[in-house]
């Protein structure tokens, strides 16, 4: 039966198969050399569990490059299929390009291994810098005796693999021009079917949401076993073809005088240094308290009754009684994903990067890492696709051990592509810690996504909420939630020695807007709730997403060297605090004044924000707008240079 169903495959379909099947062998081959080449001296024992899941995205990666290789060779083969006993040299076409592709993937594979070596990091575009002085190139090459061995390499991986890859092209010749063909009808369909299994292996995940990316060879806080799944192939044609604007970074000439500054602004004394580290040794013993970090979906500040604003979140507002609340607290970015960065790694966002999928060099000394180091067990729970914005990986690499999300639930019980209604994520984390809370001490960071469109919410529930529409049903439903969440964490045995954090990923830009750079866009709600050990206060000074890890710290008095841009709001004071909005980049003062320009055009403008003052004041106190704007540029500028420098995947 089964070589009956064989006899049927089109030999050209075969012939495929096994050109996927060599071309997988030899990136094994490449990827295996890479590790023995450039492994660490000290390397811990890698588990099964580990090691299979690595083979997995390894796959992945491949995959997507060998559809890539076999697209044109594919596309011949089957135009030739189609014309029947026309033009068989079309077959010949096809095998050329194949074997010219693939010396060409093979030499980037060869290339990659020292190029890892000496700069840490996969082949990229930077390997091309010097493609201006080729003499000194070839003479630094051929001179590099570790060099030579990997051109030998490459030269018999390439002998090998044509030697190989004619036989197995010989032994179908024959049967791709007598093999009797489907009918028109099922060749068209075949032809369908194949087109959308090589787009679909280029694209590389069947999700919606998110293609492969990086991100997803992430697999262990161990950088360099994270790096073992990429496909160097993938890395660098990536980085040539990326958009400059996120690539094409160039380093101030007064960057020092930059750091200098941000040093100052963050309260660090002593001689100078080329960073932002401070060593925080607390005055009392550390409490060992749990952390549970609620970031909230397009929770703006807006939507709990400021600036005329319909309250919508009663739940909120109770907890406020018995907490410390931010009244005058930021965002860094206007995504989901700039919340996310900021709030975990103490860093502001960069305008057009995405630091969860951009950052990925090595682990950021934030929340997670600093925690997990602490004997902390680490959670990071979301409603949807763990890979969406390059979630899991992100977390994984940065000290979360537990990633939770859609594919921990019933496939029924997604309720929209937001994925899992929020109240019943908030049960997965009573759960979970209703199991574990003696153990150890936890950090959870839960990422809400019912207040986002399409607007769905459960009707399963005893709350129906009485909103003007859609939108403002799910706005009382996350708040619903959040009140039902408490409720029950109440009734734990963890819940006297947890603090809770509740803040907003982002605001929302709506009619109230009234500034260029919508301001409620960027202002979201922050409360710290713990009833029974922090005394209730409201905080009015500027303070933003970056504070939380310095803030979580310090509540716990753990010494740490901070590495963040932020500070314990509790006991320190911002003069101002930036943030950024795609093409916009802002700053609020203590003051009330709001300067804030937009890059596309580089106008500037100064705002009285508090009662949202439309008058410009930018000319009228120009020397306090340009103050505002070169602290608030040296501080952006520092911020970019050290991700750039230490975190950013391609340098």
């Amino acid at each position: 039966m089964l070589n009956r169903f064989v006899s049927q495959i089109p030999a050209f379909i075969k012939l495929i198969v096994k050109f996927y099947v060599l071309t997988i062998c030899f990136f094994f081959l490449y990827r295996l050399l890479f590790f023995i080449y450039n492994k660490p001296i000290k390397i811990a024992k890698i588990p099964l569990k580990t090691a299979l899941s690595l083979f997995e995205k390894s796959i992945l990666f491949d995959n997507t490059m060998f559809s890539y290789i076999t697209f044109l060779p594919l596309l011949l083969l089957s135009m030739s299929y189609f014309i029947r006993n026309k033009f068989h040299k079309l077959y010949q076409v096809a095998f050329i390009s194949y074997v010219i592709f693939i010396p060409i993937y093979l030499f980037i594979c060869a290339t990659d291994v020292p190029f890892f070596a000496q700069f840490g990091s996969h082949l990229n575009k930077t390997a091309l810098m010097w493609s201006e002085s080729p003499g000194f190139i070839f003479e630094m090459i051929f001179s590099n005796i570790s060099y030579w061995g990997f051109l030998i390499v490459f030269i018999i991986s390439v002998f090998l693999f044509y030697v190989i890859s004619k036989k197995i092209y010989n032994s179908y010749t024959h049967q791709i021009k007598t093999e009797i063909r489907f009918k028109l009808p099922y060749s068209i369909l075949l032809f369908l079917v194949l087109g959308g299994i090589t787009i679909l292996g280029a694209r590389g995940r069947i999700s919606i949401k998110q293609a492969l990316h990086e991100g997803l060879s992430i697999i262990s806080t161990d950088p360099f076993i994270n790096q073992i799944a990429l496909n160097p192939n993938y890395t660098f044609w990536k980085s040539l073809l990326k958009n400059k604007s996120t690539n094409n970074y160039e380093k101030p000439k007064n960057i020092n005088e930059y750091i200098n500054y941000t040093r100052h602004y963050l309260g660090i004394k002593g001689d100078f240094e080329k960073n932002i580290n401070r060593q925080i040794i607390p005055d009392t013993i550390a409490t060992k308290h749990n952390i549970i970090i609620v970031i909230m979906e397009s929770a703006s500040i807006y939507k709990m009754g400021y600036y005329g604003g319909k309250n919508l979140t009663p739940n909120l507002h109770a907890l406020n009684s018995d907490a410390v609340f931010c009244e005058t607290f930021f965002s860094s970015g206007i995504h989901t994903f700039n919340g996310l960065f900021s709030t975990t790694t103490g860093f502001p966002s960069i305008n057009n990067e995405k630091g969860l999928r951009s950052y990925i060099k090595k682990p950021f000394n934030g929340l997670g890492t600093m925690l997990h180091d602490n004997g902390y067990d680490t959670y990071f729970y979301t409603t949807h696709d763990p890979h969406f914005d390059n979630m899991e990986g992100f977390y994984k690499l940065n000290g979360y051990e537990h990633f939770i999300s859609e594919n921990d639930f019933n496939a029924d019980e997604a309720l929209s592509n937001c994925g899992i209604p929020d109240h019943k994520l908030f049960d997965k984390l009573i759960e979970t810690h209703s199991a574990t809370a003696n153990l150890k001490p936890f950090l959870s960071v839960l990422m809400t996504g019912s207040d986002h469109g399409p607007w769905e919410i459960p009707t399963n529930i005893p709350f129906k909420p009485n909103g003007a529409d859609e939108q403002e049903n799910c706005t009382l439903y996350a708040d619903w939630s959040i009140g039902q969440f408490i409720k029950k964490a109440k009734k734990q045995s963890w819940f006297n020695n947890t603090i809770f954090i509740f803040l907003g990923d982002h605001g929302i830009n709506n009619d109230h807007n009234v500034y260029e750079m919508a301001i409620n866009f960027n202002q979201v709600p922050c409360i710290i709730y713990q009833p029974y050990f922090l005394k209730a206060d409201t905080i009015k000074t500027p303070c933003y997403q970056a504070d939380i890890p310095a803030t979580v710290m310090g509540l716990l008095n753990l010494p740490y060297t901070n590495q963040t841009f932020g500070i314990n709001v509790l006991k320190e004071k911002h003069p101002f605090v930036m943030f950024s909005a795609d093409d916009k980049i802002g700053c609020i003062d203590a003051n009330g004044y709001f300067f804030y320009k937009t890059l596309n055009n580089n106008e500037s403008y100064l705002r009285n924000y508090k009662t949202l003052d439309l008058t410009n004041y930018v000319n009228q106190y120009k020397a306090k707008a340009d103050s505002m704007n070169k602290s608030m540029m040296m501080i952006y500028e520092s911020a970019h240079y050290l991700l750039r420098e230490n975190y950013f995947l391609y340098e």
